[in-house]
């Protein structure tokens, strides 16, 4: 009985690394949606309907869906919320994002998110900190 213990021990911290590891592939995708989303964008316009369009160059909307999104992603591993919730608080900070950034071209209200995420993570410090 004792190998059988071992063996469901082994099971369940593999399932739970599968579980991370998924979960990483949903976050980068969200990540890099902004990129995915331009590059969508600028072929729609360009080949679909067929209309002159300007668009932002990818490289610097990867740029700046990086500068966006990885301290975005870093204040969100810290809040105290569960995944589902911290997943729809991402995409609602991204599609913010990618309406300002892509599609409006006003790329100083595009990280406005940042702040009240960094006030959010600020609140939640002291439980943080505790916890650990």
């Amino acid at each position: 009985m004792d190998a059988l213990s071992k063996l469901q021990e082994k099971n369940k911290i593999h399932s739970k690394l599968q579980r991370n590891t998924s979960w990483n592939i949903v976050w980068m995708l969200c990540l890099l949606s902004p990129l995915l989303f331009s590059n969508g964008y600028e072929f729609y316009f360009s080949f679909i309907r067929n209309t002159e369009f300007e668009s932002i160059h990818p490289a610097i909307v990867l740029v700046g869906s990086l500068g966006f999104g990885l301290p975005l992603a870093a204040m969100g591993g810290l809040m105290l919320f569960r995944r589902i919730i911290k997943l729809l608080l991402l995409i609602a900070a991204e599609s913010w994002f990618i309406w300002f950034w892509v599609v409006s071209e006003l790329s100083c209200l595009a990280f406005l998110p940042l702040i009240p995420a960094f006030v959010i993570l600020q609140t939640q410090l002291p439980k943080i900190r505790a916890g650990k």
